[in-house]
């Protein structure tokens, strides 16, 4: 906001702000000297009050003088204008109007007068959870959202009742939230408690407060860090100890705008500290009387509407004017006065190879330098600084890697021997130049196989190598799929039902991985039974049965049928997966013995690599 300093002027005469005042334990306001004795000077003792100009807030509605009815019962927030009952437990709207002012259930009652008008709110401090003695929120939304950045203050007063447990301290605290239908925050329940609860609301700003019967004026000042739509006002989360007494306090004259906007801005601000000096200066208009402070403390002979700063010990500080007339009294801005160091020490550091930028310099070597520079305000500075040069180191190391490996080392990958470099970090963080003689490991040759071994299908043999390094580690055989068999050197009883290939692997003395394998060729040329043609049932235990004899490459003679001449099955059998203790045709037909005559036969069977073959002929019985 921009303010014609005229017009500032006819504004504190229209509005009677009221002028620096002494307080009742006599603290004189201007004469640099703690009257009181309680440890504050002038302005910055809580007596020396001046209610200067305020801007337009961004709360609308910011003393609750706006209103569609005057409350005569509780919670009737309704009737403030563009102000919303921002928690399920209520709030109160207090105004002389209807001579309500404060919870008759408490009861509670506003210290009189209102800092601005006749009315504010009333507010519970208890618990954040679902029970008696809630806590409780108003809100309302900004007249415009709040800029990302920018500095905001927020002035405002609250109530405290007259010496009621619970009720003289306050942890006082403002919510911000970007969207304004986020308001009410806990929609119909008692149990969000505090706004931030919801996930809506963030914590904007809080301090403790502390008063009895009386209106304290409380200033919260922040960098919006979100461009904040909705605010919401009331106590912190933690639950009141005290919540039993039912604590219950009172706003009012609540303002919200850019913290440059706040205080009579200077007509001028000339010169520059280290040459001819500084001057400020306040509009100067004949009604009006001025006193220039320094920290808050007065600064005794400067009643002018400018004062003249040069550069001399402690004249570093924040200095503002107070101006009065007869209608009341304002704040000009504050300026804060800093000079530059005459001299600064600087300690640094740099790595060997690289330069550091002092001035016009650039410095390569460790030692003591000085510069003289001139600040914007003319003030000359000198800067010392020590620079130290940190050494960058140089190493060489050997390095292996196995026969088909890669080899990683930071930003080094590579599969061939050879002389590398690379830089890394030292301990000083300055470049360490590292040289690696790298050497490949050839396959180790202590692995020895049986190249290759033919076997009939269903033949079994053992694996043994032929040589083994006993230094070799985490020897394990492998398939030709590359699946694991067993971690034993040798294999024993192995029967393959298909030709195949193994591997015999372990790791040697530099951990590379050595093998050697064996290719198994196993021939399928002879998928056949014996069976006789002829058997003798006559007792005499001499081919007393007809039975057939398997090699071992079969699994299972899935069935066995014998026919007489007629076609008629005299005999069957199945499944029989040892025919080896196979018992075969006894001769005889449901316990009766058969006829001698000519029989035939049909077998059935599957060998171990699952080939399926069907047998068949004649067989003589002879008796």
């Amino acid at each position: 906001m921009n303010y014609n300093y005229r017009d500032i002027v006819l504004l504190l005469l229209t509005f009677g702000l009221s002028c620096l005042t002494t307080s009742l334990a006599q603290e004189i306001c201007d004469n640099a000297i703690d009257d009181d004795a309680d440890g504050f000077i002038d302005l910055n003792d809580p007596d020396c009050i001046c209610n200067f100009l305020l801007p337009s807030s961004l709360i609308p509605n910011p003393s609750f003088e706006e209103m569609l009815c005057c409350p005569e019962e509780n919670a009737r927030l309704d009737c403030a204008v563009d102000w919303i009952q921002a928690s399920n437990p209520t709030t109160d709207y207090v105004h002389t109007c209807g001579n309500y002012l404060g919870n008759t259930n408490i009861p509670a009652y506003a210290p009189l007068p209102f800092p601005d008008g006749e009315g504010g709110v009333g507010f519970r401090d208890g618990q954040a959870y679902v029970g008696t003695n809630y806590k409780e929120y108003v809100g309302a939304c900004l007249t415009e959202s709040m800029e990302v950045g920018t500095k905001y203050k927020l002035d405002f007063y609250i109530g405290f009742r007259n010496n009621v447990v619970g009720s003289m301290n306050l942890t006082m605290a403002i919510f911000g939230s970007t969207n304004c239908s986020d308001l009410p925050f806990g929609g119909n329940s008692n149990s969000i408690g505090c706004p931030v609860n919801s996930g809506k609301y963030k914590l904007i700003a809080q301090q403790q407060v502390f008063g009895s019967n009386e209106w304290v004026n409380v200033i919260f000042e922040f960098v919006a860090d979100k461009a904040y739509e909705v605010i919401i006002l009331g106590p912190g989360c933690e639950a009141n100890p005290n919540y039993v007494y039912d604590p219950y306090f009172y706003l009012d004259r609540l303002v919200i705008a850019e913290s440059a906007e706040f205080g009579i801005p200077f007509d001028k601000i000339e010169g520059r500290i280290c040459e001819e000096g500084v001057m400020l200066s306040v509009e100067d208009i004949s009604t009006n009387t001025f006193q220039w402070y320094k920290d808050g403390i007065a600064i005794i002979g400067e009643s002018s509407p400018y004062i003249f700063l040069q550069p001399n010990p402690g004249v570093e500080g924040i200095y503002q004017c107070v101006i009065t007339n007869s209608e009341g009294c304002a704040y000009s801005q504050a300026y804060e006065l800093r000079i530059p160091p005459y001299y600064e020490q600087i300690n640094d550091t740099i790595c060997e190879f690289d330069y550091y930028q002092f001035g016009d310099q650039s410095l390569v070597e460790s030692g003591y330098y000085e510069r003289t520079i001139e600040a914007l305000d003319g003030c000359d500075s000198i800067i010392q600084l020590n620079l130290e040069i940190l050494p960058s180191t140089f190493a060489t190391t050997p390095d292996s890697f196995c026969l088909g490996a890669v080899y990683n080392y930071y930003d080094i990958t590579t599969n061939e021997p050879g002389t590398y470099q690379t830089n890394i970090l030292n301990e000083n963080g300055c470049d360490s130049m590292i040289t690696v003689e790298l050497f490949e490991i050839p396959m180790g040759t202590g692995i020895l196989l049986t190249d290759t071994i033919i076997l009939d299908l269903g033949e079994i043999t053992d694996l043994i190598p032929e040589y083994l390094n006993p230094y070799y580690s985490e020897i394990k055989w492998l398939n030709e799929a590359n699946e694991f068999i067993t971690k034993e050197k040798a294999i024993f009883d192995f029967q393959p039902f298909n030709s195949t290939k193994l591997y015999l692997t372990g790791e040697d003395e530099w951990g590379c991985p050595v093998l050697d394998s064996t290719t198994i060729i196993v021939r399928k040329t002879n998928y056949t039974l014996y069976i006789p043609n002829i058997f003798t049932p006559n007792g005499d235990k001499l081919n007393d049965n007809f039975i057939f004899f398997t090699p071992p490459s079969i699994r299972t003679v899935t069935n066995i049928s014998i026919y007489d001449r007629w076609g008629n099955k005299v005999f069957e059998d199945q499944n029989i997966h040892f025919p080896g203790n196979f018992q075969g045709w006894d001769g005889n037909i449901n316990g009766t013995q058969a006829l001698s005559g000519v029989y035939s036969y049909i077998i059935e069977a599957i060998f171990i690599d699952e080939t399926e073959k069907i047998f068949s002929g004649d067989l003589t019985l002879i008796r």
